[in-house]
């Protein structure tokens, strides 16, 4: 089959943008009428189409694709219960593969781009985590409903990345989609704020119960089109993070400008939220950059910067008039916090029962325990200790190893490889975000939920990559 015949446009952009611009006007038209969900069902309907259609030449476009739906999924639910989000996303990554294979049939397929340290390092985690399977604590029911946002995403995420997205184009144009998804949310979250929440949005606070944690005696915390406020706050912190570095590195002024209003608007995102924990994301994020930027006048001013913002919220009460503020304060003086403390109170016992199991309780065990099991009424609310209590120390070492890998052979590439002072800025900006969301990972759950583990393997495999942008640019300069 011949693609670049047989299925052809004369202008994909003008396409595209006629589709968005549909879905907008479609949006628009079904909002007041059907409410946000049918609208936004409906409203990217042509931007699906166009992708599709784009996907037969360039399988690449599928995985644009399972990127935005990867986005929008847990919202959908919401509206559309009978919509089951983990299945969409199998389908979904399994049709990728499909095109993959489909299109090697007449072009080479990449394999060569998986043949390094960090697809052995995912593979032996998810086989690690197959091996569980025969934990003698665990069923084959839960291990299904628990092994692929434990592993299987980590996994199959960065080896989509290294076939589909191995040029540097492909990370910026990543970067453009993601800063308007991230718009998006910023904008469903001020239609809460401002507009008020729905009624679908007001049955899961008031009838399923979301209020208990979401209408507290601080204020309302404004979770967008996100599972729950702790996964949003989580998301809009790792934007800033992201937006706000690579627009330093933007040529196009326009671009600099739009980058830098998306991290403002997500740093407003993250205060609404009221999530604490997310807080860590900028400081670890931004003092992570600032020593990746190898420049004293980044370097020194910024330490000061975080220095300053640190002792405004630990040891001043200026501003505890605003709720946001007060809530942020909060989040420096964890120790007085109540459900903070809870938390540690739980972590202690399980550890009690947990130096007895290296391997853990057995995937998918900790979230369908029953009364009688010692993990009845013991919340793992948070990803290490999640991964910790299912895959026990064992997995949890390997876990880390993945992320402190990405992490030490990204600084290195950045500080001694990467020459390309752009690249260099991208780059920095997804370790500082990947960062951010493993010291967050110890307050919040947010690897294993829609869309941030995604998003962050994502990074994961594009810091990988680094190098081979780099050589791609230097080959383009030297032959330009």
């Amino acid at each position: 089959m011949d693609f670049s015949g047989k299925i052809s446009f004369s202008s994909p952009r003008l396409c595209l943008y006629g589709g968005l611009l549909t879905g907008l006007i479609v949006f628009v038209v079904l909002f007041f009428k059907t409410g946000i969900g049918i609208a936004l069902i409906w409203s990217v309907s042509p931007f699906v189409f166009f992708i599709l259609l784009q996907a037969l030449k360039k399988p690449e476009w599928a995985l644009y694709g399972v990127f935005v739906t990867n986005y929008f999924i847990m919202g959908l639910t919401r509206y559309v219960p009978d919509i089951p989000g983990g299945i969409t996303m199998d389908i979904l990554l399994f049709l990728t593969f499909a095109l993959i294979l489909f299109r090697g049939l007449k072009y080479p397929i990449k394999w060569n781009n998986i043949r390094q340290p960090f697809s052995a390092f995912t593979l032996t985690w998810l086989v690690y985590c197959c091996l569980l399977l025969f934990h003698p604590d665990t069923s084959l029911s839960n291990w299904l409903a628990g092994v692929r946002s434990l592993s299987l995403y980590l996994f199959v995420f960065p080896l989509l990345v290294f076939l589909l997205f191995d040029q540097y184009k492909h990370l910026k144009i990543f970067l453009y989609i993601w800063s308007v998804l991230t718009l998006f949310a910023i904008l469903k979250a001020l239609m809460q704020k401002y507009y008020g929440f729905d009624s679908v949005e007001n049955y899961w606070l008031y009838v399923l119960g979301g209020s208990r944690t979401h209408v507290i005696y601080t204020g309302i915390r404004y979770f967008s089109f996100f599972t729950d406020a702790a996964s949003f706050g989580s998301s809009m912190g790792l934007s800033m993070v992201i937006f706000s570095i690579c627009s330093f590195y933007m040529k196009n002024k326009y671009l600099k400008i739009y980058f830098l209003l998306i991290a403002l608007g997500a740093g407003y995102g993250l205060m609404i939220s009221g999530t604490r924990a997310a807080v860590v994301i900028p400081f670890i994020g931004f003092f992570i950059y600032f020593i990746l930027s190898k420049q004293w006048k980044i370097l020194v001013p910024g330490l000061f910067l975080l220095l300053f913002v640190f002792v405004f919220f630990k040891y001043t009460y200026i501003g505890n008039g605003n709720i946001n503020i007060y809530r942020m304060r909060s989040a420096f003086n964890a120790s007085q916090d109540a459900s903070f403390n809870v938390r540690l109170e739980n972590q202690k016992k399980m550890w009690v029962f947990m130096q007895e199991k290296p391997f853990g309780i057995g995937v998918g065990k900790a979230k369908r325990a029953e009364p009688g099991d010692y993990m009845y009424q013991l919340p793992t609310d948070t990803s290490l200790v999640y991964v910790w209590v299912e895959t026990g120390i064992v997995g949890l070492f390997l876990f880390l190893f993945l992320f402190l890998f990405v992490l030490v052979k990204g600084t290195r590439d950045v500080l001694f490889k990467i020459k390309n002072k752009q690249l260099q800025g991208l780059i920095s900006a997804c370790i500082a975000g990947i960062a951010g969301m493993l010291a967050c990972s110890y307050g919040n759950e947010m690897f294993q939920q829609f869309p941030n583990g995604p998003i962050v393997y994502t990074l994961m495999a594009f810091v990988m990559l680094g190098t081979k942008f780099d050589k791609e640019l230097e080959k383009n300069e030297t032959s330009a």
